[in-house]
């Protein structure tokens, strides 16, 4: 089976899949798609191509139901390469020709090895993983040590420390918090003698009898005892932290990040086509243009941060920097305003006659994403 590839982040330049979804030429597509190939093939992990194929299945394959579903039978390895096809046709629209038909020459293969799939699950029973009860074996000697620890600090000797109990005894956490348990019933006992002590007067027979049976620990004792208690769940609390497994949070993949951002990917009318989103994230300012309304309008970031996306809103912008305006001749402007550098093209925007507006938070699908610094 083929090792799946995992990264966080490409290390290659990801293509302009909106600029590729104009090509109509079939030569011309031909070797786009070729270009893209060793992209796919090094950037996207096999997963994610087979879960590209399962979207593809049902948008693009032409397939009934029936075939479909016999299809989705077979396992994942066998969609390694129609699954970067796939890739492909979900985020141009379009396939060449000649991997339509091997495609569709392999249905017949692919729909009996599924239907073979699925007789097979079928036919296998459910079995049930029952899960290892856990033996404790060192807390029974944590809780005899401890009680020869507090018998030695009752009759004046020297008593070792919980914590370095702990480095001698090692417990599973919930032999640990049954240990914290016990300790703190004993401790219950001495807090009532502490209580009944105090009483001048009035003395239950429980009362008279708990100070009888303590009789033989005085004051001193007894605030050396319950301070020992005191350090001892301390200890124990501190050891179950320090054995606690910190999970680290993942880093979020960009592509989820900008997955809900609804804009115009390309416009075939004025022949342009827009950026990949992620490259909005981090960046210092964002230049888009809503078709429907003719506006230019610039995102400035607000912090060396750069600019992010939430939803379908771009997050981080300056709200008195950043503005839009109206293009009277957009076919003319627009292909002279994606050329220019930053200098150049807030200077030439400059010049645009007409009023500035505030910019919209959101993002529609009307709207070009026409370049970042």
């Amino acid at each position: 089976m083929a090792k799946s590839k995992k990264r966080s982040q490409y290390l290659l330049a990801e293509p302009n899949w909106a600029a590729l979804s104009l090509i109509e030429n079939e030569e011309e597509r031909a070797k786009a798609f070729q270009n893209t190939q060793y992209w796919i093939h090094q950037e996207i992990a096999n997963k994610e191509t087979y879960k590209e194929f399962r979207t593809w299945i049902k948008k693009h394959s032409g397939w009934d139901k029936k075939s479909q579903t016999s299809v989705l039978g077979n396992p994942d390895w066998r969609y390694l390469t129609i699954g970067q096809y796939a890739y492909f046709q979900n985020k141009t629209g379009w396939m060449p020709e000649r991997c339509k038909t091997w495609i569709n020459n392999k249905l017949p293969d692919l729909i009996a090895t599924g239907d073979k799939e699925i007789a097979e699950k079928a036919l296998k029973k459910k079995v049930v993983a029952i899960k290892p009860k856990i033996i404790r074996t060192q807390l029974p000697d944590f809780l005899a040590a401890f009680d020869e620890m507090l018998d030695n600090l009752v009759e004046g000797k020297k008593a070792g420390t919980v914590e370095s109990l702990l480095r001698q005894i090692t417990m599973l956490p919930a032999e640990t918090a049954e240990a914290r348990a016990e300790i703190s019933k004993i401790k219950d006992e001495y807090d009532e003698l502490v209580r009944v002590r105090k009483i001048k007067g009035g003395r239950s027979d429980w009362d008279e009898q708990l100070i009888e049976g303590y009789s033989h620990i005085n004051t001193p004792q007894l605030r050396k005892i319950m301070a020992y208690f005191d350090e001892g769940l301390q200890s124990l609390d501190t050891f179950t932290a320090s054995k606690r497994t910190v999970r680290r949070k993942k880093p979020v993949d960009p592509r989820k990040i900008v997955a809900r951002l609804r804009h115009l990917k390309a416009d075939k009318d004025l022949n342009i086509a827009s950026i990949n989103p992620v490259d909005i994230l981090g960046s210092t300012e964002v230049w888009v243009y809503d078709i429907k309304r003719k506006r230019l309008g610039l995102y400035m970031s607000e912090n060396p941060g750069g600019l992010g996306v939430h939803g379908t809103s771009i997050t981080g912008y300056n709200d008195k920097l950043s503005y839009e305006k109206t293009l009277r001749k957009p076919d003319e402007q627009l292909p002279l305003i994606t050329k220019k550098s930053r200098k150049a093209l807030h200077e030439q925007v400059g010049k645009i006659r007409g009023k500035q507006m505030k910019v919209k938070t959101r993002i529609n699908p009307n709207m070009l994403l026409l370049k970042v610094q």
